[in-house]
């Protein structure tokens, strides 16, 4: 097949275990399914935190991780390990009717108490959803579920699902994506679309995150620079704010035994509806967001695992010296999560040249009147076209 790279790793031997669950046409494109078999190695720990078992124990946890006091760093790590193991990770792969900008692909990754599903909104999709908007304008799109979330594994939500190991997934998703793997994944569906035959591999890649999905996304391009292009941060930016609210802000409840209930083990906890409006929605009621999509987006929520939140000192401050693309920091106006209501004058320039000293272009925009879900306000379409104007600008 024309521009293929020869397998030569166990990721390519274990190509047969990926299965397609479906394909779909879209109005500016064709997506389908994947659940694909990540290896993985990366480093671990067991953390000092509680145990969660039932809804008092899940709002203990988040006093707990809320309290001023409590160590969030090296100083919570009981004993370093290792994880090293082969996990499922469900995954989309849309490919645009007209590819109009030339083989980019954007690998986007979502944050806590969601999946895949808050890129891709079914609820009114020619005004909500990411995956749409993105097709439409002439990119490929990667999407999949976190470990933990969605149709991916739900391992150990203490001791498995952490930081490190997510981003090194991360990496093994983008080299999967950089040397066609996954377009042959695609290809070899036997309900595999026209559209999917003979796909080059991309000519680019670029790297879009929410929330926790940003942590990721800002860490992973300041230690593997060579293997992006660019990156687009909504819902993220490093400040005193960062966090502030804290975890008794999610209204959690147990996740096996919340309503509606989960399948997860020990240790997931899952918000309920005051929670999802507390973190994921801003600005005015009147006008920023409608009750259908509060409820919509209530409809979609996922359970965490709580090691995440234990770990996730890792991905904070990365210096990346080796990132030299463009890079946007997508800010809702009225994020409260990561500018406490506010995010009008927090981002710090200087800070954030200093943290990508080589990259070719910082931005930091503002979307109006909107809160830490952005695609789930009713100005989105306006927030995914300041996302497409700033690449168009810097030849993605």
């Amino acid at each position: 097949m024309a521009g293929r790279l020869t397998a030569a790793s166990w990721l390519f031997s274990n190509i047969a275990l990926a299965s397609l669950v479906q394909s779909s046409h879209r109005p500016s494109g064709y997506c389908v399914q994947l659940d694909i078999p990540v290896f993985a190695t990366a480093p671990s720990a067991i953390y000092d935190i509680p145990q969660v078992n039932d809804d008092i124990e899940a709002t203990a946890w988040a006093i707990f991780d809320a309290t001023w006091s409590t160590p969030h760093g090296v100083q919570n790590i009981i004993t370093n390990t290792t994880t090293s193991d082969t996990f499922n990770i469900h995954a989309q792969l849309c490919v645009p009717k007209s590819s109009g900008k030339n083989g980019v692909l954007q690998i986007a990754t979502h944050g806590v108490h969601y999946d895949s599903r808050y890129w891709d909104s079914t609820y009114k999709p020619e005004e909500h959803s990411y995956v749409e908007a993105t097709l439409k304008a002439g990119y490929s799109i990667l999407t999949y579920d976190r470990l933990g979330t969605g149709q991916s594994n739900h391992p150990d939500a203490y001791n498995v699902v952490q930081a490190p190991l997510e981003m090194e997934i991360l990496r093994q998703i983008t080299l999967m994506a950089r040397n066609g793997t996954l377009y042959d994944l695609a290809e070899k569906s036997q309900d595999a679309l026209p559209a999917f035959n003979e796909l080059e591999f991309p000519s680019k890649v670029v790297h879009v995150g929410h929330s926790f999905g940003s942590f990721l996304t800002s860490a992973f391009i300041a230690n593997y620079g060579s293997l992006t292009d660019g990156a687009i941060i909504t819902g993220y930016l490093l400040s005193p704010y960062l966090g502030s609210a804290g975890s008794t802000s999610f209204s959690v409840e147990y996740a096996a035994t919340g309503s509606p209930s989960y399948e997860r083990p020990s240790g997931y906890v899952v918000c309920q509806k005051s929670g999802i409006q507390n973190i994921f929605f801003g600005g005015d009621p009147k006008t920023a967001f409608t009750p259908e999509l509060l409820d919509y987006a209530v409809d979609i929520k996922q359970p965490v695992p709580i090691g995440e939140f234990a770990s996730a000192f890792w991905l904070i401050g990365n210096y990346g010296p080796s990132f030299k693309g463009p890079v946007q920091y997508l800010l809702p106006e009225f994020d409260f999560y990561i500018c406490r209501g506010d995010c009008k004058g927090v981002a710090n320039m200087t800070a954030l040249a200093q943290t990508y000293p080589n990259a070719s272009a910082i931005e930091v925009a503002i979307q109006p009147n909107t809160g830490h879900a952005l695609p789930l306000h009713n100005n989105a379409t306006a927030g995914f076209q300041l996302i497409y104007d700033f690449l168009d600008r810097h030849g993605l």
